[in-house]
This record gives C-alpha cells, structure tokens and sequence, in this order.
C-alpha cells in the first residue's frame, strides 16, 4: 500500500493533487485541518476502503462520498456541546444577575411561573416593581394588573336579542353553555324570549340533553338539518328574542378547514362565541384559538375552571390574544357554577389564593332566592296550553311536518 499525505487550500484541491499522484483508485483515510490548511491521507492498493470516485475532482461537480476521521467527528460533536454549554450558563448568569439586582421582581417572577404562567409574561408584570415596596403590597398591585389586563367582552346580544351561537372542540361544554344561556334569558324575559336550535347530529345524545332541557323550561328546541335553515330562522330573532345555537364539536384542523357558517354568514346577523376549556395546555389553547378564527367568533366562553391543574396557563394564552372572556364556568351545576367574567376571581384562582370574593349572580340580584334555582322552573305543561305540540316541536327537525306519534 502506498500512502500519502497532502496539504491544500479545500477538498477539491486535495483531491485533484491525490488524483495526479496516485490516481483515480486512490481512496481518502483521512482528512483534518492543520494551521489552516487541509491536511488528507490518501493511499492506494487498500481494497477495504471506499474508493475515489472518478468524478469528483470534476469542476463541475462536488465530491460525492468522502469518508470522516472519527476523531474530528467527535471534535466535533464535543465543539456544539461545549457551545450549547456556554449558551445556556450565559443565559443563566443573566437570570441571576437581574435577580441579585431585583430581588422582589425576582421573588414575583418565581411565584407566578409556579402558578403556570409563562417567565416572558411574569417577567413583564414583575418588571414595574419598584424594590423598596412592601411585599404584600407589591404582590397586591400585581395582582390588580394581572386581572386588569384579562380582556373582557359586554355583548349586546343578549340584551337585545339576535342569533347567537356556541362552536369549539368536542367535549368543552357547548351544550351545557348553551342551557345556562336559556336560563339565563328565561329569569329576564321569560320562556318566550328564548329557542334553541342545534346543528349537533354526531355526537350521541347532544340533542337529547337540549330537549329535555327545552321540555322542563317550556321552550322550542329544533334539530337543523344544515346551517343554510338557520336563514329562515333569522326572522324569529331580535327584538329582545333570542335564538340560541349549539354546534357538533371538531378538531382544530377540521375547523380551521370547514369555517362553519361561512355560507350563510352574509345572508343574516350571527354572533358567534368560542368555548374553551381551562383545562387545555397552553399549546393546544393557541392551536384552538388560531384554528377557529375562521368561525369569526366575538367573544369567548372559559369552562371546567375548577378542573384546571394550573390556571395560570390558560390566563398567559388569554392574556397574548384579542377576544374578550364574557362567560366562565366552575362546575356541573346548571345556575350556580356559571358567571359572568370575573377577572378579579379567576387571577386569585389562579395564583392559588383564597378567592373569598361574594358571588352574587345576575339572575340572583332581581329574583328571590327560591327562583334562583333550575328545579322552580316551571315545566312545559304548566306554560303552554298544549303539551302534545312542544313534544312535537323539540322532537321534529326544523323544517319537516310534524306527524301525530
């Protein structure tokens, strides 16, 4: 075997030197750079080692296979490593430099990032600070920020009547949203003021929980075949009516492709509202929340509050987008565990503090107590003459003939 070593400005060079004096069946053993210059072993009569290809000291094409020393791999390696090191050390001194500077900034940032809120956000709440305040009343004025900055919403939809409707994921609590809503509207205005209509007709038994909903507070609830009915629908709402909407729910991707209700959008005056849950991961929060703005929602709708391992996480993502919060629920209880946003309560939950905040509902402020509740509602044979046509109407869809049972 004859070895030989060259020295050159780059592997083409090389390469053509080892060409010329040793041919096109020499193969490369190795190659490092040494004082700037590349530094390779070439040998021939080797037939264990890959050989040199025939073309590749061509000008016009680069050299195809060349063996590394695995020495300068691991240099390498050893190298991005060493880099990665000093990257994540600088940025770690920084943290430590402004916390040795800020100690109750610093003391702030931890606090919150335990709580689930993410270190950019903390860091801006924190950053206002001023050191030679007292702790508590530090953390009260960052409290009061923190919920200050929550957006909320005051639609006028339910004031004034309209068509309202509920999208989000499958399993939020659309349907159960949807109820509260009708009660709601029931205790101000009275069972007339209220229909409910649903698209939903995936989901086993989602239409079910509406109708039965709809025969104990003796209101209308009808099944839609399509989204285009709800155009004959349009002339029912307004003017203190309210018809309330409740969707099938979907996958991020499959909303972020269908964009419900962008055929009949044009063509009647609908509010759209999106359901979330407190108990989604941030990541998966934003990935809704981008995926459903083609539903051109107004206003947002927070559930299963009281589920949520860490708050913090759902207000970060509340706090980085557009919609206001308008509703927000902690619970299965149709009346009791449904709100209207309050920042305030849901900062101290999610700081983990005592939220001892009295809660007085809307619909508790006007009413006697014995009205506040789901089971003084009167049922549809005591508000409506002729039982037998209510069971027809929440029973046959939108737009087909009744028939006798």
């Amino acid at each position: 075997m004859s070895v030989r070593r060259y020295q050159a400005r780059d592997m083409r060079e090389a390469m053509r030197q080892v060409r010329e004096h040793q041919g096109p069946d020499a193969v490369i053993l190795s190659s490092r750079r040494v004082d700037g210059m590349l530094e390779v072993v070439a040998a021939i009569g080797s037939e264990s080692a890959p050989r040199l290809p025939h073309d590749a000291v061509s000008d016009s094409r680069p050299a195809r296979s060349i063996p590394v020393d695995p020495e300068l791999a691991a240099m390498r390696r050893e190298l991005c490593d060493l880099r990665s090191l000093l990257v994540a050390r600088h940025a770690l001194s920084e943290r430590d430099e402004w916390a040795a500077r800020h100690p109750l900034a610093a003391e702030c940032v931890e606090r919150l990032t335990q709580c689930g809120f993410n270190e950019k956000l903390a860091r801006s709440l924190a950053g206002s600070i001023q050191e030679h305040t007292p702790s508590e009343d530090a953390w009260t004025r960052l409290r009061a920020r923190l919920s200050a900055s929550i957006a909320t919403a005051q639609p006028s939809v339910l004031e004034q009547g309209g068509m309202l409707a509920l999208v989000g994921s499958t399993g939020v609590g659309k349907t159960t949203t949807i109820n509260r809503l009708a009660l709601r509207q029931i205790r101000r205005m009275g069972p007339d003021s209220v229909t409910l209509v649903t698209l939903d007709r995936q989901r086993i038994g989602a239409y079910k929980q509406l109708q039965t909903f709809g025969q104990m507070a003796g209101i209308a609830v009808l099944l839609l075949e399509h989204e285009r009915d709800l155009i004959a629908l349009a002339s029912r709402a307004g003017n203190g009516h309210l018809v309330l909407i409740d969707t099938e729910g979907q996958a991020a991707r499959e909303a972020a492709e269908r964009r419900l209700f962008a055929q009949v959008r044009h063509q009647i005056d609908l509010e759209t509202w999106l359901v979330i849950p407190a108990t989604h991961q941030a990541s998966v929060l934003k990935q809704v929340l981008g995926a459903f703005q083609g539903c051109e929602p107004s206003a947002l709708v927070l559930t299963k509050v009281d589920e949520a391992e860490q708050l913090g996480e759902t207000l970060s993502v509340l706090l980085e987008q557009r919609l206001g919060l308008v509703f927000h629920s902690e619970g299965q209880r149709i009346d009791e565990d449904f709100h209207k946003a309050d920042t305030s309560y849901l900062t101290r939950l999610a700081l983990r503090e005592p939220a001892s905040l009295v809660r007085l509902t809307e619909p508790a402020k006007n009413l006697p107590v014995e009205d506040t509740r789901m089971t003084r509602l009167p049922v549809a044979s005591q508000t409506r003459t002729d039982q037998s046509s209510i069971v027809l109407e929440s029973i046959v869809p939108f737009g087909k003939r009744a028939h006798a049972a």
